[in-house]
């Protein structure tokens, strides 16, 4: 990473120390031209005019949340699908529960506050996983 920076243009570069060194042993009027660039704070930051810039974390609507997290409209459906199946069977899918546990916790939330957020809470288990048990509860 460029360790210093062009003071009128931004423009960063890498310096050796030796360099600087030199400027300064010189009083090379160069030396007033560069600052070191600061460390950078995070990730995604990037570099603006003499600062780096934070970008805002990523916020999501409960809905886009669901679908990120693999349970889109089509897959809700599928799970409410299965689940009357296993009700009408009397049978169950721990998975199947914990992934309606968890959908209604983010609804509730949603009620509370429908402001997107930048994290609604983790799936408990992917779709595939939770339609493969519930269906072989359902099988069995």
């Amino acid at each position: 990473m460029p360790n210093y920076y062009n003071k009128t243009n931004f423009e960063r570069k890498d310096i050796a120390q030796e360099t600087i060194d030199l400027w300064t042993e010189t009083s090379n009027p160069k030396l007033e031209e560069y600052a070191l660039t600061p460390a950078k704070p995070s990730e995604n930051a990037t570099w603006g005019p003499g600062y780096w810039i934070i970008p805002p974390a990523p916020t999501y609507t409960a809905n886009a949340w669901l679908e990120k997290e693999g349970y889109g409209p089509t897959q809700l459906v599928t799970l409410l699908d299965l689940a009357a199946q296993l009700q009408a069977a009397g049978k169950a899918s721990p998975k199947l529960n914990a992934v309606k546990t968890w959908t209604n916790t983010i609804l509730a939330e949603y009620v509370q506050s429908p402001e997107p957020k930048e994290n609604w809470g983790a799936a408990p288990f992917l779709f595939n996983d939770t339609v493969a048990e519930a269906f072989s509860a359902l099988t069995a």
